[in-house]
């Protein structure tokens, strides 16, 4: 029979060591809006505004989550619906240029860095000032008139070719019924040369994400915690012989799933 060592009362937690969760960006609340500026030699500057849903990802991280403090930004993913359709016009006897983008990514331009931690309040409200980002999209331009005609003429160009540009990321930060949810705005800013016409182009994203909590190991009774109540459940469930206490999944139950769940409960989540 085996002969288990009764667990102190004492509550104890495990060290902290938060993992990213994957969050999916739901379209029908997230949209970007963006500006696209010309400004030819020796002319004024024009504009025109365009605007998208957006599908995509987030990676984020939580110092907990059951009371986030902080949150780090791993990855994203944000690509518009549509084409964005721009026209740029300076009156009848210049002409103007008339630019399509389509395919348009907005994503993380440091995978594998993470950017942050940064606080959470007591709101769930959260500021990243800069995160890194880079605009990518095939675009066509078409210049028409007698000056914008000769000046521009037509052809294709990458956004990527801008390079990368600094955005910033606000929102806030929910976690509920074992969902994380987040609700931000994403501004960014970048300027390069279409045709030999200095462009530049502005936008803003209005971002909801959401995905489940990360799953984990060292919270055996799933209440949002870890400390030794975990431990008490994991050896009701090892003593009985419960499949859910198989910790290294080598379909036996022996003292060897005790060592296995003792390290990551230790490691925490």
């Amino acid at each position: 029979m085996r002969r288990i060592a009764a667990v102190p009362a004492l509550m104890i937690t495990a060290a902290a060591s938060a993992q990213p969760a994957d969050l999916v960006v739901q379209p029908g609340a997230s949209s970007v809006a963006a500006e696209l500026c010309l400004t030819p030699p020796g002319l004024s500057t024009e504009c025109d505004s365009d605007s998208s849903a957006v599908s995509g990802g987030l990676v984020i991280e939580l110092d907990s989550y059951v009371s986030p403090g902080a949150i780090t930004m791993h990855d994203f993913t944000l690509a518009l619906s549509d084409s964005m359709t721009y026209t740029m016009d300076w009156g009848f006897f210049i002409g103007g240029v008339n630019i399509e983008l389509t395919d348009v990514v907005v994503a993380y331009a440091t995978p594998g860095t993470p950017t942050g931690p940064v606080a959470v309040d007591g709101a769930g409200a959260f500021d990243f000032p800069v995160v890194q980002a880079i605009i990518a999209g095939n675009g066509s331009y078409e210049g028409y008139g007698p000056v914008m005609g000769q000046l521009v003429g037509s052809g294709s160009f990458n956004l990527a070719d801008f390079g990368v540009v600094d955005s910033a990321i606000a929102g806030t930060v929910a976690v509920a019924g074992g969902q994380v949810t987040v609700s931000g705005a994403q501004s960014f800013a970048n300027e390069g040369e279409i045709s030999g016409v200095q462009a530049t182009i502005d936008g803003d994203a209005a971002i909801v994400a959401t995905g489940s909590v990360p799953a984990c190991g060292a919270d055996f009774n799933g209440d949002g915690s870890v400390d030794t109540r975990d431990v008490l459940a994991f050896l009701n469930a090892w003593t009985q012989q419960d499949p859910a206490s198989d910790c290294d999944a080598n379909g036996a139950i022996d003292t060897r799933d005790v060592l296995c769940f003792l390290n990551t409960w230790t490691a925490g989540c």
